[in-house]
């Protein structure tokens, strides 16, 4: 029998008709999160046209987000650990979303790079956030199902952005673009509020004044002493920028390689983003339904990393098809066999450790995901100017998630909960 999962004693909190309401509203959070982070990359046509921008410049705009987003990520966690997640998610929402219509203001790359930066200081706080809700308030056998469901944002964000920002560009132009999508974030920070002054439990579980959810704080640099938690960092460092690779530079080569306008782009660049978003809730569904035929968290968690890993690469024959149908097409299977390996990797910081510990541990994790991502989106820049061409990209992009899961999964070791050990007067430790 395998041991408890470190997050299973609870009292479930709400009906269930509210805790769909409350994983609505966090797969909302990731998806403005989205709105606001790849209007730029819909908009990079037009943004480089205008000023003049060469491959290696819009890379550092991009890289001006993720080397801030790579600090704040584990810094957001860190936050959410220590504020809770309804005084930290209305802080971090409302940040990004004022800096992304600050982008509008934008008159240079420097000044677009500064915007980004603002923006990705905010963005740190949203995957952790919905880590830490889903650990503390969704259970057991249903959450691989959430963080599928919460996670879905980003694909979901990734579907809307193009013809959104597509639609806003060519009517009100790129400065209204970016305004009207930034203020998209404020209506959700009230009606999270108002769902959370609904839910008085929920606030006093957050603040950890419930016994059954609170425990001792962790020292966020104690969590560095488990190889799980490196595990879960390098699954990130070395997969996740195949995923930003598809988010940020997608748009470009559509334009440039297959010829696509503004307009063009807005219509067909979201397709692989629907695609991964049907994957995020299937993976979900699909680990819930093996735990339910009697596979171990181990065995599913590890089954679906293989899965997702092996098929992904596929993505690399994309650059060498020459319609327009079969580039979407295996890029859309790219994408969706990548968020197969994405959304349980996600998974695993529940699966390891506390509820009060994930946020942090999920953080640290994402600082590596941002850390791999600057790294790569560096080094695509830089060999599209060189080589002036997407093959060795591609090669370059598939031939990381596999790494990703080697050294994952030989840190890991078995997916089973960590026993953390906490001697009277100090912080967490690893146990011997």
């Amino acid at each position: 029998m395998e041991p408890k999962a470190a997050n299973d004693s609870f009292r479930p909190l709400f009906s269930r008709g509210a805790l769909i309401g409350l994983v609505a509203l966090l797969a909302a959070e990731t998806t403005i999160n989205y709105l606001d982070r790849q209007a730029l990359s819909v908009l990079a046509p037009v943004l480089r046209d205008e000023f003049h921008l060469s491959n290696t410049q819009y890379a550092s705009i991009l890289n001006a987000f993720m080397v801030t987003y790579m600090v704040s990520y584990a810094l957001g966690g860190w936050v959410m650990d220590r504020l809770g997640v309804v005084r930290g998610l209305t802080l971090a929402v409302t940040w990004w979303s004022a800096a992304g219509a600050l982008t509008g203001l934008a008159r240079g790359p420097l000044s677009m790079g500064v915007c980004r930066s603002l923006l990705a200081v905010g963005s740190g706080g949203a995957w952790p956030a919905f880590a830490k809700s889903v650990s503390l308030w969704v259970p057991p056998q249903g959450r691989a199902l959430a963080i599928g469901a919460c996670n879905s944002g980003s694909s979901l964000g990734s579907l809307l952005t193009p013809p959104l920002a597509a639609f806003l560009a060519l009517r009100l132009g790129w400065r209204a673009a970016f305004a009207i999508i930034g203020a998209i974030g404020f209506l959700w920070v009230a009606a999270f509020l108002g769902f959370a002054r609904a839910h008085p439990r929920m606030l006093a579980t957050d603040r950890g004044q419930t016994a059954q959810q609170s425990g001792p704080r962790v020292r966020w640099v104690s969590l560095l002493g488990y190889r799980q938690t490196w595990a879960v960092f390098f699954c990130r460092f070395f997969a996740d920028s195949a995923w930003y690779f598809y988010v940020y530079w997608i748009p470009e080569f559509l334009a440039r390689e297959r010829g696509l306008d503004l307009a063009g782009i807005g219509a067909v660049a979201g397709v692989p983003f629907l695609v991964s978003t049907v994957s995020n809730f299937a993976t979900g569904y699909a680990a819930l339904r093996l735990q339910r035929a009697g596979w171990s968290v181990n065995r599913a968690r590890k089954a679906i990393m293989l899965l997702g890993m092996a098929l992904s690469s596929v993505g690399v024959a994309a650059v060498f098809a020459h319609s327009l149908f079969w580039t979407v097409t295996l890029l859309s299977a790219a994408v969706f066999f990548w968020m197969c390996w994405s959304v349980t990797v996600h998974t695993l910081p529940g699966d390891f450790f506390p509820a009060h510990a994930v946020a942090s541990v999920y953080g640290f994790a994402g600082t590596g995901s941002t850390l791999g991502s600057v790294v790569s989106t560096w080094a695509v820049g830089r060999t599209l100017d060189l080589t002036g061409t997407y093959v060795p990209v591609f090669i370059g992009i598939g031939l990381l998630t596999p790494v990703a899961f080697v050294v994952g999964t030989a840190l890991m070791g078995r997916v089973a909960p960590v026993r953390m050990v906490s001697p009277p007067g100090q912080s967490f430790s690893p146990s011997p």
